[in-house]
């Protein structure tokens, strides 16, 4: 038995979309205090300490619900997906019922802006299972063993045929790549964005707005078109029988920018899309192959006979010839 070990590396990899989400709930609540009230905008330094605070207890909560599980002996990347949903949405809960957030979400959007962070934390526990990796469990003090026998047994190997799974977390975090490369796009605009502002003190909230507004909306629009193309992607390179990352990226590069390519022909303003939608497809593919990973190819299902005789090989004479019987 193996259980999931303790890694602070893989718990900053799995606190990256909790950062992400906070930055961009954070960004939304300081606008909105600019538009409704000037005078109580929080200083930069409050910021820092109220950001600072909700990814400690994100982390906290991240590891507890780690340890749970390793007491549980429970190693799965399905559970730690789960548990990270559920230890983001406490964690969100606790943060609206102290006041530990800048501002609390308007009425009637209290579950719904809770989404964000519980979808946040299953991608995170999913990472931390990624990339602690497994350790073996260590056996009891005072166990019986015999002579000439290991402590635990040998690490068990495969040789037969595999594939690459299909991976429901993989699907989602390669879809939210397109999400991830469009908000990247307005830091290299916002010098001639913040020029049109009259009022140069706000371009500072109008700089963390833009990219902000950005995530959320491409996040809409993206994500179902994204997993849809990433699931096809997998198959098509499943049916090719393909499974290095460099055969990912190659495969999901070529069907973006076809897929790009065929959108020009009915908008041809969406030419200029071709070359990003085939490095996004590309990064995309590999990102996939690089959190699913392979399993066994399975066996074929088994065979209903009523006739004993007719169990004969393809390759068998009796499947080319046909007796001749003489009808005089």
């Amino acid at each position: 038995m193996y259980l999931v070990k303790n890694s602070p590396r893989a718990l900053f990899a799995a606190l990256v979309p909790l950062a992400i989400v906070e930055a961009v709930l954070m960004v939304f609540a300081v606008a909105g205090g600019q538009v409704t009230d000037p005078e109580g905008v929080p200083s930069p330094d409050q910021i820092l300490i109220f950001y600072a605070g909700r990814m400690a207890i994100n982390a906290a909560f991240l590891f507890a619900g780690h340890i749970v599980l390793r007491q549980w002996t429970i190693s799965s990347r399905l559970a730690y997906g789960l548990m990270g949903g559920v230890m983001a949405a406490a964690s969100y809960g606790i943060a609206i019922r102290n006041h530990l957030q800048l501002a609390a979400p308007g009425d009637g959007a209290v579950v719904t802006m809770g989404l964000l962070p519980t979808i946040a934390g299953m991608i995170g526990g999913f990472l931390y299972g990624q990339f602690a990796g497994l350790s073996p469990v260590a056996v009891a003090a005072g166990t019986p063993s015999r002579a000439n026998e290991p402590a635990m047994p040998p690490p068990l190997v495969f040789d037969g045929p595999v594939r690459v799974r299909t991976s429901v977390a993989g699907i989602a975090i390669a879809a939210l790549m397109p999400t991830v490369l469009a908000t990247l796009l307005p830091y290299t605009l916002l010098p001639l964005l913040m020029n049109g502002f009259a009022d140069k003190s706000t371009a500072h909230i109008f700089a963390a707005v833009i990219p902000a507004q950005t995530f959320l909306v491409m996040l809409v629009i993206s994500v179902i078109p994204a997993t849809i193309f990433m699931i096809c992607v997998h198959h098509v390179a499943r049916a090719m029988d393909r499974r290095s990352a460099w055969q990912y990226a190659a495969i999901g590069g070529v069907a973006a920018f076809a897929c790009a390519l065929l959108l020009a022909f009915a908008v041809p303003l969406l030419a200029v899309l071709t070359v990003p939608a085939a490095f996004c497809g590309a990064v995309m593919g590999a990102l996939y192959r690089r959190f699913a990973g392979l399993e066994p190819l399975p066996l074929p299902e088994a065979v209903i006979a009523t006739d004993p005789n007719a169990l004969v090989g393809a390759d068998h004479p009796s499947r080319h010839r046909h007796g001749v019987i003489l009808n005089n």
